[in-house]
């Protein structure tokens, strides 16, 4: 949550998963496959690997982590030299963010970098933003990384602006928090559309996106945490760590880490998943895990206004949700709040009873194909910038959905009418 400050003349972005983001998975779980790792495992292979921090600090050159990946696995040059290229190849350039930076630079912001990353990274931002940033700090050429405040100092010394003055951007919570300590602003980027939302409250001139009808929409596709139904928010989150003397900041990876995502393509069971959060948590058995899973989602968090978009929309068109959950969200929905999904949705997507979850584009190609449209003929709105990524790289039209107030207005000017 930010408020309204005055005084604001420069906005210090973060590169990886702000600027630059893998927006393709694809490559990665491609390398997962083929090395016969579990899914995801590429990325813990190599941002995982005990050097990263210290090629992060420019201690060691960051080739030396890729040579040691390549002896892991049994790689020769040509072969070590191919899985990086691979791994990288899903990656892309937010070149949205990239405008909206070159808006505020021609309002009279300064416009900074700081990023955690090896000493390359300081040639690559030259060449893909040349004459955009005021400052660069990057970790590997200063011996110093996010979250330690001497980095901050570092960024605000170049931009010659004291911290009150300076918007900080970046996608990890504990650096939002940090520079939040060292009398930064600090917004914790989830995508570009809750962003504008996020610097226009704090006084910044963001422009609304530009926004044309689309001409042959058959579907429209939601997503149901976050969109049809509000996600616990931060004091949610902060309130029940107090509760159970957990540190700030651990409750959310408890609950939607590792084990909810293999949770959400039927890898492990509910009962599995209840022991893991048990042992999390130091509760006595999976049946008090259970209980507090279930007295922590009891809300009524329903988006009303969302549910009524869902209704009118199937006048006109085909409407699908689809949701990484776990098995039985359409009975805990009913339980809940009255709702039969199958009854309010033409297609219902639960990524526990086909085995994928999003952002894998395999299960937006069977939303399409169930609902029997072409890409370009889906809107598909969702909270995160993942799914939203994954999903505009397959060629489908997205509306990352900040809250309905917001949201639903784009989705009324894609489509040229209300519903």
């Amino acid at each position: 949550m930010t408020t309204n400050r005055v005084g604001i003349n420069a906005v210090l972005f973060d590169y990886g998963g702000v600027l630059m983001r893998t927006v393709d998975p694809r490559p990665r779980r491609e390398l997962d496959r083929r090395f016969g790792l579990e899914p995801y495992g590429v990325d813990r292979l190599v941002f995982g690997h005990s050097l990263w921090d210290q090629a992060q600090l420019g201690i060691i050159n960051s080739d030396a982590i890729w040579a040691d990946i390549g002896r892991q696995l049994g790689l020769d040059p040509d072969g070590l030299r191919a899985f990086r290229e691979l791994f990288w190849a899903g990656d892309r350039l937010d070149t949205e963010l990239v405008a909206l930076m070159g808006d505020l630079k021609k309002a009279g912001y300064r416009i900074g970098l700081l990023s955690n990353n090896p000493v390359s990274l300081r040639q690559r931002v030259d060449q893909l933003f040349p004459g955009v940033f005021d400052a660069i700090v990057v970790s590997g050429c200063e011996g110093v990384m996010k979250p330690d405040p001497r980095i901050f100092e570092l960024a605000l010394g170049r931009l010659d602006l004291q911290a009150s003055e300076v918007v900080f951007v970046d996608d990890y919570p504990r650096n939002v928090v940090a520079a939040r300590q060292s009398g930064l602003a600090a917004v914790h980027f989830r995508g570009l559309a809750p962003l504008r939302k996020e610097l226009r409250e704090l006084g910044l001139p963001v422009p609304e996106p530009a926004l044309e009808p689309l001409t042959d929409v058959r579907a429209v596709i939601f997503d149901w945490g976050g969109v049809v139904e509000r996600l616990p928010d931060e004091a949610h989150f902060a309130r029940w760590e107090q509760r159970l003397g957990l540190e700030p900041h651990t409750l959310r990876s408890v609950l939607w880490g590792h084990e909810y995502r293999l949770l959400e393509v039927g890898q492990i069971t509910a009962q599995e998943f209840a022991r893991s959060v048990a042992d999390h948590l130091g509760l006595p058995s999976a049946a008090a895990a259970d209980s507090f899973i279930k007295e922590f989602y009891t809300n009524d968090w329903l988006n009303e206004a969302t549910l009524t978009a869902v209704r009118g929309l199937r006048e006109r068109y085909r409407v699908g949700l689809l949701s990484n959950a776990f098995p039985g969200q359409d009975g805990w929905i009913r339980e809940l709040y009255g709702i039969d999904l199958d009854a309010e949705f033409d297609v219902y997507i639960n990524s526990a009873c086909v085995g994928m979850r999003k952002p894998d584009p395999a299960i937006f190609e069977l939303a399409l194909s169930r609902l029997g449209v072409e890409p370009g003929q889906a809107i598909f709105l969702d909270d995160g910038i993942r799914n939203v990524d994954a999903a505009r790289e397959v060629g489908i039209n997205t509306v990352q959905f900040v809250d309905p107030a917001t949201s639903l207005p784009e989705l009324e000017a894609l489509l040229g009418r209300s519903w």
